[in-house]
Parts: structure tokens; sequence; C-alpha cells
């Protein structure tokens, strides 16, 4: 017992530090070397991949941004082509609403219906000559037969 109290015995006012103790060395170093330079083959094979993907993707996004830039230029254009073609409508229609007014104004219905019934010796139509029927639309009415004669 007294071997033992010798070496639980501290001297001094202050604890000593443990030293850590040493881990022998392994002599695997030449195997680290073979693993360091298969993980920069394997590194550099995983840049030339990655490298790769990227001027894929580069080239696919170029594309596509060309590709848009196209088709937007296109639709401008036929936007502005249909803006014409409205404006030309409009402009018809505004001529074609005057020649319809000029003729209407010159037109004389007082003389057409003396010269139909004078000279041409037409006359108005009965009630019993008329026949109304319910055509669905009010744009106008084409026959396909026979006027039944009831």
């Amino acid at each position: 017992m007294a071997a033992r109290r010798s070496r639980s015995v501290i001297e001094g006012n202050t604890v000593r530090r443990l030293q850590p103790q040493e881990e022998p060395r392994r002599s695997g170093r030449p195997r680290r070397r073979e693993y360091r330079q298969a993980e920069k083959n394997s590194v550099q094979y995983v840049n030339i991949v990655y490298t790769f993907f990227l001027v894929v993707a580069a080239c696919l996004l170029m594309w596509s941004c060309v590709n848009y830039l196209q088709l937007q230029a296109e639709t401008t254009s036929r936007v502005k082509n249909i803006s014409s073609l409205e404006s030309e409508l409009e402009e018809l229609r505004t001529e074609n609403d005057d020649y319809y007014t000029r003729i209407m104004s010159n037109v004389d219905l007082e003389y057409i219906r003396e010269v139909a019934t004078e000279e041409l010796g037409m006359v108005y139509a009965d009630s019993s000559q008329v026949i109304l029927y319910d055509s669905g639309t009010d744009d106008y009415v084409r026959q396909n037969g026979e006027i039944p004669s009831e």
C-alpha cells in the first residue's frame, strides 16, 4: 500500500498535466498516396463530366433564349400587321358606308313605285298571298322548296 500511496501523492500546489499517449504510427503511407492519386483521377473525371454538363446546359440555355427572342420578334411583327389590317378594314368600312349613303340618297323610291305600278303593271300583295313563319334568324330567308298553297 505504501507503493500505491507514493504514486498517488501529488507534490506541489498544482496538478500535473497528463501527457497524452502517442499512438504508434502505421506504415500505411504508400496506401494513402495511392488513395490520393486515385481520388485525384476520379476528381478529374468528375470535373470533365461536370464541365461537359455545364457546356450542354449553357448551349441549351442560349438556344432557348435565341428561340424566345425570335418568337417575340415574330409576335411583334404579327401584332403590327394585324393593327395595319384593322386600320385598313376600318377605312374600307367607312368608305363602304359613305358609298351606301350616297347611293341611298340618289335612289328615289317614289319613282320606282310609279314605274313598277304604272308601266310594269305590278300590284301590292293581298293578305291571302302573304305567308308568315318563324325562321329563327333575322338575317335572310332562303327558299329551298315550293311554297304550300293552303
